[in-house]
């Protein structure tokens, strides 16, 4: 009897043990492979509260650095053909700068306006950023339907969340969907993500973020998806911005 009492001790023990805590979840999504660059285009819609399509862009996009070097165009409407962004993300500073040709001049955005609308979508300048392990703490809120339930806080102070509940596959380990809530408590957006396999790395295929206060909603349908093309560090410069018919055919 006390034998078959071990085993089972033993047993549970291996299962507990087994159990990853949220940071160890958390770890395993940041740190998951990544290509060492790619390049895409990338359609951005947006739906008003009638569901109603109000506008669509198109961009071209190459990133470098796990997503912490960014450069995007767009290449339509035309009225928007050669607006730029720039992201280069370091420890000490984030660089984010916005490029109008009409006004021929790079404006940069500062951590304090991080919270404001890309383009008048319902991404955020701080939502184009990549996020890091240590930029936030961990809670495990609940596990369902092969899903952790991951809540991760941000550390930040000027962040537009409060918190960010993210629904983790168990398999991947990929976020598939996310609630996101305001300094205030309430929820702000939810968002959903897919991905697409591409020479064994997990690439996002599509954003959909929805503005629930708003009843405005984004999607990003991301396509012509290469990986690994050896670009240079060098593209990814404040006065490449206003060299964007270089970029964009």
């Amino acid at each position: 009897m006390r034998k078959i009492s071990y085993i089972i001790f033993l047993l549970f023990g291996l299962l507990y043990s087994e159990e990853l805590t949220a940071v160890e979840i958390a770890a395993k999504v940041y740190n998951a492979p990544q290509p060492l660059d790619s390049e895409s285009e990338i359609t951005m819609t947006l739906f008003n509260k009638k569901k109603n399509r109000s506008k669509k862009s198109v961009m071209h996009s190459i990133s470098k650095d796990e997503g912490n070097k960014l450069l995007l165009f767009f290449k339509a409407p035309k009225k928007d053909r050669g607006i730029g962004f720039l992201k280069i993300e370091s420890p000490k500073n984030d660089k984010l700068v916005l490029f109008i040709p009409s006004l021929n001049k790079p404006r940069r955005i500062s951590a304090k306006n991080q919270s404001d609308s890309f383009m008048k979508s319902d991404l955020s300048y701080e939502d184009m950023l990549s996020p890091e392990l240590d930029d936030f703490t961990y809670n495990l809120l609940d596990k369902e339907d092969g899903f952790y339930i991951l809540e991760r806080i941000p550390i930040d102070d000027n962040s537009e969340y409060s918190r960010h509940e993210s629904w983790v596959s168990k398999d991947t380990f990929l976020i598939q969907k996310e609630k996101s809530y305001d300094q205030k408590g309430i929820l702000l957006k939810n968002k959903s993500f897919k991905h697409q396999n591409i020479d064994g790395f997990n690439i996002i295929s599509e954003i959909d973020v929805t503005n629930v206060q708003k009843k405005h909603q984004t999607v990003l349908s991301i396509s012509n998806i290469s990986i690994n093309s050896d670009i240079d560090d060098s593209e990814f410069q404040e006065k490449n911005l206003k060299r964007w018919k270089k970029y964009i055919k």
